[in-house]
């Protein structure tokens, strides 16, 4: 699996340097589709979603590959439609919601919509794992912090290391981006089930 994604990637870095008219496959993640009336939903807490921040060439639109512990190289023809944080921020926030049935999730460019009189969260995710595993499997991997908001002061209520693999279902960037996908949202679940407890203690 890991073998074709790389022939894949040097081929069409070989390809690219002898003709103009590669073409070039985009690709984005899917979190679901938001609940009807989200921000005007019952809501007992406020959670504010930050972008995801991702190292590195793990921020580049270029889809990453892991050749060997130490080495990872992005793809020249097969790139995320937008940059990662992105898709990162709005499969998160959605699925985020969906799970939370009564937390208003908001991101973070939308803070201002938050209900003032309720108690805030802010949920933050550093990424240092977003590609192709050389055994072929997708992973992210990475820390989750969540604050609780109380005027200006951010106190750290949980901060904790995760891991997500998920085995490629076939060969290819569309495998990687479905087992990349599904890392993801089995990330935010795990971080929905956490922020309910956290909320639950108020």
């Amino acid at each position: 699996m890991l073998r074709l994604l790389l022939v894949s990637l040097f081929s069409l870095t070989t390809i690219a340097c002898s003709s103009n008219v590669t073409p070039i496959s985009y690709y984005q993640l899917d979190g679901g589709d938001f609940a009807a009336n989200k921000l005007g939903k019952e809501a007992r807490a406020n959670l504010i979603v930050s972008n995801p921040k991702l190292i590195g060439h793990l921020a580049n639109r270029g889809i990453a590959v892991e050749v060997t512990p130490l080495q990872i190289q992005s793809a020249n023809s097969h790139l995320w439609s937008s940059v990662p944080s992105e898709l990162l921020l709005q499969a998160s926030v959605v699925s985020l919601d969906n799970s939370l049935q009564d937390i208003r999730v908001i991101p973070l460019q939308l803070e201002s919509a938050i209900n003032a009189d309720l108690p805030t969260y802010r949920v933050d995710y550093y990424l240092n794992k977003f590609q192709a595993t050389e055994t072929g499997e997708g992973i992210i991997a990475g820390v989750v912090t969540v604050f609780k908001l109380e005027h200006t002061i951010a106190n750290i209520v949980y901060s904790q290391g995760f891991t997500q693999q998920i085995e490629l279902e076939a060969d290819g960037y569309p495998a990687l981006v479905q087992a990349l996908n599904t890392a993801w949202l089995k990330t935010n679940q795990a971080v929905a089930n956490e922020i309910k407890v956290l909320i639950d203690k108020g």
